[in-house]
This record gives structure tokens, C-alpha cells and sequence, in this order.
């Protein structure tokens, strides 16, 4: 199989046998034809930020000398974004192989009874991120998982440590109506005697939750932000920090836009600490050096320009939040917005609180079948200079003509054709991904 007919093949399936199981996946683990457990693995699941999280804990592993595998969705530009090592994209050759030794291995199953249909969309890039990891030697991989956490594919493999950024309201189709019902699917990722570190506030209710579940199956609970550990000082465009954790404070800079990117790398750094603690060697100089490093594009990335463009991949009501706060920091306002949405979100509380941001708005559409029609958006935008523009590189130019900042926002699917378009086709920018 080479990389056009992989990608082929994917594009087919995606969409595809989404019944929410592991019992699929798990048969197939059971008989790859490697030991994916030779290959050490760190599990980050939450709402918001678990793929800047991700991203953190690699870089800070990395730094400390090791081989390092990140796996994360959805992907902007390219579909390799979701499987790298040691910050490189795989390559178009290994990404086939990977897909191609997947899809024959799902035949052979099928074809012997073991498993009644292919693996998934998502199931067949999560095991060809192992099959790469393994092929390349690496000593960790860290796994953003896809979507809640109990029926996630992440979960077929046993961390050594488990992540749980946050909790809010998204997904509510599938992960369920409220807070409390979608708190216990994320901390389903909990397991015996396997560190589990909490973002969460310990007042809030996801975090009463995973108490909860953390003593019901004697998981060892770390709450990040118990005893107010993080200091953060503004300087310019970045974001001096200190953590303090139980094997040592922690001093590092925050590069990556937005005062959240605090409490991810926090989250981060506390896990590190955690591996620490087990007796993994990471220094404090590993822990600054690969926090400063790190670079993820699309979450409050600045492209220079006339007029600057912001890209957010804000999506949901919570990131929204965050975004329009950095904003208001930032002395940001009377900017041209450019907005599309899934419809499966809360796009009215999106929209409501970006509307007094704005004086000018362009209504676009996500490439996705579950993109909400740009229509259903001008009620929550009267009073403004608003259009609709679903082709990508005109909205972009109407933008600038505007003469105004520009913020992309509101789908990461919307966000990552943007990206491109603005970088004149580029596939990736600033500090280019790596890879060929």
C-alpha cells in the first residue's frame, strides 16, 4: 500500500463501524505480531487542553534524552500530525506501512473469525502509532485520547502514569448530558496502583468524581493545583512560572500563547515529577528546557502580517472562554471574526460570548459532515458587519481587507484549512512540524 492509496483507505473507513467498544480493538492487540509493551506509555485524557498537555509531557521527555512518541487528534493540516517522533511527523513511507501492516493483519482476522469488522477511523491510526512506535525504538509514548476515555482505543494499552486535564461540557451526544455523567467517562481511565494526576479543581465536581473512583479502584490520586502550587508572572509574551511539586519547585518559561498554557504545562510538569518520583531520571533543567521548546500550532498561534491573524482551535464553550479571555487580556477588541462551528456543539453560548469582541464577522463552515450551516449562525450576530463565505482563501482575503485583527476560531477542522490558506499552502508554519 503506498501513501495515496493509505490515505485512500482511510478516507473510506472514516465515518465507519463508530460503535463505541474496545472488544474490536482489543482482539487485535492481542495479536499483533510485536509487543507494544515494550514501549513505555503516559495516557492524557480531559476537555480542553490534553493535546497542549500532550504535546509538554513529550517535549519535557525528550529533553531528558529519550526517544519519544506522541500520538494525538484530530490532526490540522496533514493526518501524519497525529503520529511523530521526537517531534517529526512520520514519513509518507512509514505512515503506509503502518496503515498497510494494520489493514492486513484486521483481514487476517476477519477472515479467521476473531474480529467481526475492520478497526475504525481512529482505531487504525492508534494502531499504526503503536506499530510506528515500536519500529522506531522509542522508550515513551504519550496517548491523547480521541474521545471520553472508558471505550476510548487509548485504553488498550496500561500507562505508567495517567493524565486528566480538565472537565466540561462537550460531546454531550455520546459522552452524556451532564457534567457528572461526563466526568465518569473520562476518569474510567483510572486504573489500580497506576498514578492518576487530576487538573481538576478539588472543589469542583469532576473533581469530588475522581476521588471518588481513584479510592474505588486504588488509584494512587495527585491533584495538581492542591495548595495553590503555581505562580505565574507575565513578562511581555511570555509567562514566567514556578510549580512547586514534591520532588523539587519547578522554574520554567511558557512560550505558547495564553494563560492557560500555564495550568497545562503545570499538569505536565506535575506528571513528569510523578515518573520522577518512580524513579525515572528527568531534572528540573529537562523539565524548563522542553517546556520552552514545545510548540503546537493552532492554539492562540500568531501569524504576523497586515493585519495579524490569531488561530484558535477553540471548539467548544470552555475553549471559547479561554480564547476571549486572552483577548480581553491582551487589549484585544473590534476585531474580524471568522467563525464556523460543528453543529453538535453549544454554538449559541460560542457565539454569544465572541459577538461583543467583533465588529466585523465572516460565518464560514468546517470541512465535515456534522458542519453546522453558516446560516444558523447570523441570529447571534445582529448589529454587526457580517457575510458568509464557505471558500476558505476568499473569506481570508475579505478578512484583510477589513483592516482588522483576525481571529479564526470555533472548529480545529475550520482552523488547520485556514492555517494553510494563509501560509500560502503551506502545510505547516512557525517553527515548521518536522517531517517529510
Amino acid at each position: 500500500m503506498h501513501y495515496a492509496a493509505a490515505c485512500e483507505y482511510l478516507k473510506k473507513i472514516q465515518g465507519e463501524n463508530c460503535k463505541l467498544s474496545l472488544d474490536n480493538i482489543q482482539r487485535i492487540i492481542a495479536r499483533l505480531p510485536f509487543d507494544p509493551g515494550v514501549v513505555k506509555y503516559i495516557q492524557v485524557a480531559g476537555t480542553n487542553g490534553k493535546g497542549s498537555t500532550a504535546h509538554f509531557i513529550a517535549s519535557i521527555l525528550q529533553s531528558a534524552g529519550w526517544r519519544v512518541g506522541i500520538f494525538t487528534s484530530p490532526h490540522l493540516q496533514d493526518v501524519r500530525e497525529r503520529i511523530q517522533v521526537d517531534g517529526r511527523l512520520i514519513s509518507r513511507k512509514d505512515f503506509a506501512m503502518a496503515i498497510s501492516a494494520v489493514h492486513s493483519l484486521s483481514r487476517e482476522l476477519i477472515s479467521s473469525r476473531v474480529i467481526a469488522n475492520l478497526p475504525t477511523f481512529f482505531e487504525t491510526l492508534f494502531l499504526a502509532a503503536l506499530f510506528h512506535f515500536v519500529k522506531r525504538g522509542c522508550d515513551w509514548a504519550v496517548l491523547e485520547v480521541g474521545l471520553g476515555g472508558r471505550l476510548d482505543a487509548t485504553s488498550t494499552v496500561i500507562p505508567e502514569v495517567s493524565v486528566i486535564t480538565n472537565i466540561s461540557s462537550d460531546h454531550t451526544n455520546i459522552l452524556g448530558k451532564t457534567l457528572a455523567a461526563i466526568a465518569r467517562e473520562k476518569v474510567a481511565i483510572a486504573r489500580e496502583n497506576v498514578p492518576l494526576i487530576s487538573g481538576c479543581p478539588t472543589v469542583s465536581l469532576a473533581g469530588r468524581i475522581i476521588r471518588a473512583e481513584a479510592r474505588a479502584k486504588k488509584t494512587p490520586l495527585v491533584e495538581v493545583f492542591s495548595g495553590q502550587p503555581l505562580r505565574v508572572e507575565k513578562k511581555g509574551a511570555v509567562y514566567l512560572c514556578s510549580y512547586r511539586a514534591p520532588s523539587a519547585e519547578y522554574r520554567f518559561r511558557v512560550v505558547q500563547q495564553g494563560r492557560h498554557q500555564t495550568i497545562n504545562a503545570a499538569v505536565a510538569v506535575r506528571a513528569v515529577d510523578e515518573l520522577r518520583r518512580l524513579g525515572w531520571e528527568i531534572g528540573p533543567a529537562d523539565v524548563a528546557r522542553g517546556i520552552s521548546n514545545m510548540f503546537i500550532p493552532a492554539r492562540l498561534e500568531v501569524i504576523a502580517g497586515r493585519p495579524p491573524l490569531i488561530l484558535d482551535g477553540a471548539h467548544n464553550s470552555a475553549g471559547i472562554k479561554v480564547l476571549v479571555e486572552y483577548l480581553r487580556e491582551e487589549g484585544i477588541s473590534d476585531c474580524t471574526l471568522l467563525f464556523g462551528v460543528l453543529k453538535d456543539k453549544h454554538y449559541p453560548a460560542m457565539a454569544r460570548q465572541l459577538a461583543p469582541l467583533a465588529a466585523n464577522v465572516i460565518l464560514s463552515e468546517p470541512l465535515s459532515e456534522r458542519a453546522l450551516p453558516a446560516e444558523k449562525l447570523l441570529p447571534f450576530f445582529r448589529g454587526k458587519n457580517c457575510r458568509i463565505e464557505r471558500n476558505y482563501s476568499r473569506a481570508l482575503a475579505v478578512a484583510k481587507k477589513l483592516k482588522r485583527i483576525i481571529i479564526v476560531c470555533g472548529s480545529l477542522y475550520l482552523v488547520g484549512e485556514l492555517r494553510t490558506v494563509a501560509l500560502g499552502g503551506k502545510q505547516h508554519g512557525r517553527k515548521k512540524i518536522q517531517g517529510d
